[in-house]
């Protein structure tokens, strides 16, 4: 999948619309027709087939046709019925702040009665409750029906939506939370001269004694994109955090984890190679899809929400394509 360009906000249109238009049918932001429009579905393309030697942790997600047992990863039971329309956003880290700062530049203000809560309101759209998840959740929880809609980076739609679809995206591109999901290998040793996927792939070294190792925190994305381009041995396994250290400790060969500047990359003495994104991420705005067919209400607020990210994201492109001239204003 090829990484989009770089994402510039003009009008509220980034080049991340256009990467995804290949892989996402667009939903016309919602329409006023939902039910007769077309879903734009999480993903695309086939189920994983062949198999990869993979190596996860409890905590990581269902592969699709691998032979992995993760103990207690039964789907929940879905929620009883309720009155209140659900808004989950990231309970913490970068994209939870410009989640908040998306809110407030729109006019939507999400009060905390009790800062320790995980729970809020929004005072200009009434009955709805706003609970605060890790980005994994938020995606968890749509795919259950436990909370209606969501704010997160697509990535994680992606790695943890696995191609739900009941998930669907309304808005492709809120114009934060831009990097890219890719590979990176060491600049040294037996990589030193690798610099695209397909030479990584044919390295003879990778055999079923002597896979490919891998560490990521994307285990469902990993498994797809590697099989799909042709690599037969790999090991797939999982860390917290500092994954750039991994090459260097010996632990694994490579790293897929998400760029973007590739400061981090660079001062790890790692680089990205040809071929070697998975895909270009910022924060969506994603709901279920069968809430937002069967609830009016819903339906209602979503339009809302829709219209005031729109007009936020296009007087935000303007003031981009008007700030220059008046810079050069007021410096002569």
């Amino acid at each position: 999948m090829a990484v989009a360009p770089p994402m510039t906000m003009q009008g509220g249109a980034t080049g991340l619309q256009q990467q995804q238009q290949a892989v996402l049918p667009r939903s016309s932001y919602l329409g006023l027709q939902l039910a007769s429009q077309p879903c734009v579905k999480v993903g695309c393309g086939r189920r994983s087939s062949a198999g990869l030697r993979c190596q996860v942790s409890p905590s990581s997600t269902t592969l699709p046709h691998f032979n992995v047992d993760i103990s207690g990863a039964g789907k929940p039971i879905r929620s009883v019925e309720r009155s209140t329309i659900r808004l989950a956003l990231p309970s913490k880290g970068r994209m939870a702040e410009d989640t908040l700062g998306l809110m407030k530049d729109c006019q939507l203000s999400v009060r905390k009665l009790n800062p320790r809560q995980y729970i809020a309101d929004i005072s200009e759209l009434k009955n709805v409750e706003v609970w605060f998840q890790r980005a994994s959740d938020v995606v968890r929880k749509l795919k259950t029906g436990d909370v209606d809609m969501g704010i997160v980076g697509y990535d994680m739609l992606r790695e943890y939506g696995e191609d739900d679809e009941d998930l669907i995206i309304i808005h492709d591109a809120l114009g934060f939370g831009q990097c890219h999901l890719a590979i990176g290998i060491p600049t040294y040793g037996i990589f030193e001269n690798i610099n695209s996927l397909s030479e990584l792939a044919a390295m003879p070294l990778w055999t079923e004694d002597r896979p490919l190792r891998v560490v990521t925190g994307y285990t469902y994305l990993g498994t797809k994109f590697l099989e799909e381009h042709g690599f037969k041995h790999v090991q797939l396994s999982t860390a917290d955090g500092a994954l750039e250290a991994a090459p260097a400790m010996g632990t694994a060969d490579a790293i897929l984890d998400l760029v973007s500047s590739g400061t981090t990359l660079r001062e790890n003495n790692l680089k990205e190679i040809s071929g070697g994104a998975v895909l270009s991420s910022q924060g969506v705005f994603v709901a279920n899809k069968k809430a937002l067919l069967e609830r009016k209400e819903m339906l209602d607020v979503a339009h809302e929400m829709l219209e005031r990210f729109e007009a936020h994201l296009t007087a935000q492109g303007q003031f981009t394509v008007w700030i220059e001239p008046l810079h050069l204003l007021l410096n002569n």
